[in-house]
């Protein structure tokens, strides 16, 4: 007995599981108890396997309109494939007429042109200097005069949108620990970051009732709302530099020598409300089967009831 409680305390995950299956039988089997002594054995039962899916069609429901309780795989990239420096060669047709980053204006350009936002990035010794990805953080007006500069669809991702941060951790990732390109993510800096299709953004200036129409027709609209949704986040090598004794370590400079890396990806939405929704239709069905058997069981009890009234 000493060796068996000895175990119990010692294995965390089957004393978990112990814990789980005692609670379970403590609080279904006091309530059937309860039940059963009532309305006997088999009636008691019935109650109470209708009352406990009736509960989990409703955690279920709950569970799948918060995106809860039993989770399934979560939105990711995945990387179609790698292209080195000639996007026109792409697998992926709407990624062919992409530009590469010396074919865009300069981040350098806009700050020149425009004062007040040159002095939100001042030129600051052992600081990066900013992307167009960083201008766009600031001013978001930037975007239509780069459209003219981007195949229909595309668009440039800001530094500051959360789709850019995963979409570049995700292309650092492959390229450092799954195609081995390069050996560690201080090798290359990432140039620009581009989102094309997806969902459709709703206006920030909207009312109670649009937003209502604009979440209508998102789900109304083939495939469900939930069109094809394509990044392309493109690197380039740095320049390889030595760090002195005491300093700190140089800004890395994209090697203009190198090809330009185009990591295009496809956006996968997973399935997070899957087994919830799977909980749900399941319980349900369980819960209409054991209320049909109670109603058919109500209907034979009042016919021999009318028919020993007869008698």
């Amino acid at each position: 007995m000493h060796l068996v409680l000895a175990a119990i305390s010692w294995d965390p995950g089957f004393r978990g599981i112990l814990v789980v299956a005692v609670g379970v039988g403590v609080l279904m089997g006091s309530v059937y108890l309860l039940l059963a002594t009532n309305s006997g054995a088999r009636l008691g039962f019935l109650l109470a396997l209708t009352a406990l899916f009736g509960w989990m069609t409703i955690m279920g429901l709950t569970w799948s309109i918060y995106g809860i309780g039993k989770k399934g795989p979560d939105p990711k990239w995945v990387i179609k494939e790698l292209n080195y420096g000639d996007l026109r060669q792409s697998q992926v047709t709407v990624a062919r007429n992409l530009p590469e980053p010396d074919k865009l204006p300069t981040a350098q350009s806009f700050l020149d042109k425009d004062p007040a936002l040159a002095k939100q990035f001042p030129v600051i010794e052992g600081v990066k200097r900013p992307g167009l990805g960083d201008l766009l953080g600031v001013q978001p007006d930037l975007e239509d005069q780069l459209k003219s500069k981007l195949p229909h669809g595309w668009t440039l991702l800001a530094t500051s949108d959360p789709q850019t941060g995963e979409a570049n951790a995700s292309a650092s990732t492959y390229l450092v620990d799954v195609r081995k390109a390069f050996p560690d993510q201080t090798s290359f800096v990432v140039q620009n970051a581009f989102s094309y299709g997806g969902k459709a953004r709703r206006p920030a200036d909207d009312n109670l009732v649009q937003r209502a129409l604009f979440k209508a027709k998102r789900i109304l609209t083939w495939p469900l709302g939930h069109p094809t949704h394509y990044a392309v986040v493109q690197v380039q090598q740095v320049v390889p530099q030595v760090t002195q004794p005491g300093q700190a370590p140089p800004l890395p400079k994209a090697d203009p020598t190198k090809p330009v890396i185009s990591v295009v990806m496809e956006r996968d939405l997973g399935a997070r409300r899957l087994p919830s929704v799977g909980v749900t239709i399941f319980s349900a069905i369980v819960f209409g089967i054991c209320c049909n058997s109670l109603h058919r069981r109500d209907k034979l009890v009042a016919a021999a009831r009318a028919a020993a009234a007869a008698a």
